[in-house]
């Protein structure tokens, strides 16, 4: 969500405009498509040494899944309009007098509309992270940068002297490790005792890439082979053999369940991944693409902005790859310059970079829900019912243990949250007597990790 940085200025107009206004008006809901028939995609299986390992290693897992107890997301009922929580997530996250209402009344809503007031132009500076390696790419021709963030004392590179495990974080799109919700979350994590890692996809440093192109919905190549690279640390320089956890939000969720059902059962064998969670997965985006990019408010505020910034990347590598040729064979510029939409761009600049046949072949190689059925570890979905970029008709809950799925999956589908949003929460009593480091969402996920980590070494200890 990094793009919407420009909106800053009539942030505040806009926000009075929508507590104004029946949050009905901008539902997605009302005209929302019949189901369409899945089509699934030619897949490879997962990397597992045959279907009874992951069939068993799913089995195992489901129990530690199935018994985890979602915590109720309750925003303020005067701010759950559902573009409100959206941009709201991006400016306000790092406010409390935002990320939770603890004063009834209007009292609460007089602070976030000062707050609102108060949003300054510009990017904040980050000082969040400990350290950032830069990590040559596994084709030798590119790079990608991670930043650390260590739950306690450095003890070696990736790992303090008593943490829990390692969180990989993997950004949304056009974001980076300094977004508001990339260190939002991270501190969530290191609150629970796990060190984080969060990995810039190529570009997205602040650095421009090597290679032409970057990344994609379905661009697992980074993840895999920075997750390869840790494996390969085990028992060097004492560096130990610690669990790792997955996280992303948004295209970063899709890159995360995606990567899962790759691997299948060799998450947890080659690279001791034993869970992840994530936010706003996208899961088919053949279906989502029509309402991010309808026209209104969508396409005006949301893929708009992101088309700002996509086409000014774009414009960057054909003058740095294809020599400025707007003719090039590489890509189609012309296409990509007139583009209007997300899907319009995607079929112009993604398909073409990466071979896909067009931008619907693109959706239907890439989205995470074709790859649910091979996810071995725990792995917890959280998404909003109004989130303004998805189907609201399409949620796979049949892939879940609630729904009879053989994976090992908890989802979670909340009334309202927005896009990456689930801001204004009115902590119960419990949750008030104790500390919030994070804002809900990003609690909710380290409460996922915490879980799986404490049944899986209760686990370990009846076995021993």
């Amino acid at each position: 969500m990094r793009s919407l940085r420009p909106l800053r200025q009539p942030l505040l107009a806009m926000t009075v405009a929508l507590l104004c206004s029946d949050s009905s008006a901008f539902s997605m809901s009302a005209n929302a498509p019949q189901k369409a028939e899945a089509r699934s995609p030619k897949l490879t299986l997962p990397e597992s040494t045959d279907d009874a390992a992951l069939k068993a290693m799913q089995a195992k897992h489901r129990p530690i899944a199935a018994s985890f107890a979602p915590s109720e997301f309750n925003p303020h009922p005067a701010l759950t309009n559902c573009h409100l929580q959206t941009i709201s997530g991006v400016f306000l996250r790092k406010d409390p007098n935002c990320s939770y209402i603890t004063e009834p009344g209007f009292g609460g809503i007089s602070k976030v509309l000062k707050a609102l007031s108060n949003i300054q132009p510009g990017e904040d500076e980050c000082t969040f992270w400990d350290e950032r390696q830069r990590i040559t790419t596994n084709c030798g021709q590119d790079f990608y940068t991670v930043d650390i963030k260590y739950a306690g004392k450095r003890k070696t590179q990736y790992q303090s002297t008593d943490s829990k495990g390692t969180v990989v974080l993997i950004h949304g799109l056009e974001s980076n490790s300094n977004s508001s919700l990339s260190t939002d979350m991270s501190q969530a994590y290191v609150k629970d005792g796990f060190d984080v890692v969060c990995i810039n996809f190529r570009g997205c440093c602040g650095s421009p890439n090597d290679t032409l192109g970057g990344y994609h919905l379905g661009f697992t190549d980074d993840l895999r082979h920075f997750l390869k690279l840790m494996s390969e640390l085990w028992g060097k320089d004492g560096f130990e053999k610690r669990p790792i956890y997955l996280s992303g939000f948004s295209l970063g969720a899709n890159v995360v369940v995606k990567c899962l059902g790759e691997l299948g059962d060799a998450a947890l064998n080659l690279y001791n991944i034993h869970g992840a969670a994530v936010t706003g997965a996208p899961f088919d985006a053949e279906r989502n693409v029509e309402f991010v990019d309808r026209p209104g408010f969508n396409r005006a505020i949301y893929s708009g902005n992101f088309l700002k910034t996509l086409k000014k990347r774009a414009q960057f590598q054909l003058d740095k790859h294809c020599e400025g040729d707007p003719l090039t064979p590489l890509f189609d510029y012309g296409g990509v310059m007139s583009a209007e939409t997300i899907a319009e761009f995607d079929n112009a600049f993604i398909a073409k970079v990466y071979g896909f046949e067009d931008n619907i072949d693109y959706y239907r190689q890439t989205s995470c829900y074709y790859y649910l059925p091979g996810v071995a570890v725990p792995l917890f979905i959280l998404n909003a019912g109004d989130d303004p970029f998805f189907d609201p008709e399409f949620f796979p809950i049949e892939e879940s243990v609630e729904g009879g799925g053989d994976a090992p999956i908890k989802m979670e589908r909340t009334k309202c949250g927005g896009h990456l949003g689930f801001m204004f929460h009115q902590p119960s009593d419990a949750e008030q007597k104790s500390e919030r480091a994070s804002s809900w969402m990003p609690l909710e996920l380290a409460r996922f990790l915490s879980h799986v980590h404490d049944q899986q070494n209760e686990v370990e200890t009846v076995h021993s």
